[in-house]
């Protein structure tokens, strides 16, 4: 009897071992599955308010910087943010320097030509035309001398649009071009309006638009994450990662934290 009850004791501590090992194992394969199985290298600009751009403390944050890590958690991919002018973006990304841009980065029918677009996460915003408060203009169609940022659908738009008596210069960043509007050396600067809001939300910048906002289809198609025509899978991936973003409430947070209409 004692025999027995030795042997049922014996049985018990293996049969406890044997869980908690099991479990210790279940738990271990749950982490390494939640664990980047890969790296992604991003592309994505220097600095684009309200979507990428240092913060107070010296963060580099925005609504992409946010949206991007959570795609990439969704992924199970270790993404390195790649910052860089906007206008290189898509050529690295072509020469497979980068596989992911995003960027505010807007879909038109030319840009379809080169990249695949995910799902646009922020529908089309329109451009406007930003002066100085003490200008004497009254139609944007007085501008002589325009500023515009290089590479962007933009100064795309202007080129294909524009009489030839307009004088356009190209900067390498939207920042850049305010800075010689304030200085008198620009009648105006065309920008995106949700960028636009950094300065004509400003009390101390002491701008304003000019004429009406521009919707055209050159301008924007929504915006959206790019990547390589090839790279399907991936693409694909993205995609179910937006649907998830969308799903658990935070596109619609980020809309509210950084003030961009979601319509």
């Amino acid at each position: 009897m004692m025999l027995r009850m030795m042997k049922m004791t014996l049985f018990k501590k293996l049969l406890a071992s044997v869980l908690v090992f099991a479990t210790a194992l279940t738990a271990t394969n749950s982490f390494a599955d939640t664990k980047p199985t890969r790296t992604l290298q991003i592309g994505i600009e220097n600095g684009y308010f309200p979507y990428e751009y240092l913060d107070d403390q010296g963060n580099f944050t925005g609504f992409d910087v946010e949206l991007i890590n959570f795609v990439c958690a969704e992924i199970k991919a270790n993404c390195v943010l790649n910052r860089g002018a906007f206008e290189a973006l898509i050529p690295n990304l072509l020469f497979k320097k980068s596989d992911i841009v995003i960027s505010a980065l807007s879909v038109t029918d030319e840009r379809k030509k080169r990249v695949a677009f995910s799902t646009p996460y922020i529908s089309p915003k329109p451009a406007v035309y930003i002066v100085n408060n003490n200008t004497k203009l009254k139609d944007p169609k007085q501008v002589k001398v325009l500023g515009v940022q290089q590479g962007t659908t933009l100064a795309a738009y202007l080129k294909a649009t524009l009489p030839s008596n307009v004088q356009v210069r190209y900067y390498s960043s939207f920042d850049t071009a305010m800075l010689d509007l304030k200085g008198g050396r620009l009648d105006a600067v065309f920008e995106s309006s949700d960028v636009a809001q950094k300065y004509l939300a400003s009390e101390n910048d002491l701008v304003k638009t000019l004429g009406a906002p521009v919707y055209s289809d050159l301008i924007s198609q929504g915006v959206a994450i790019a990547v390589r025509p090839t790279d399907k899978t991936l693409l694909a991936e993205i995609n179910q990662a937006l649907v998830k973003a969308k799903e658990t409430g935070l596109l619609d947070r980020l809309y509210v934290k950084y003030n961009i209409d979601s319509e």
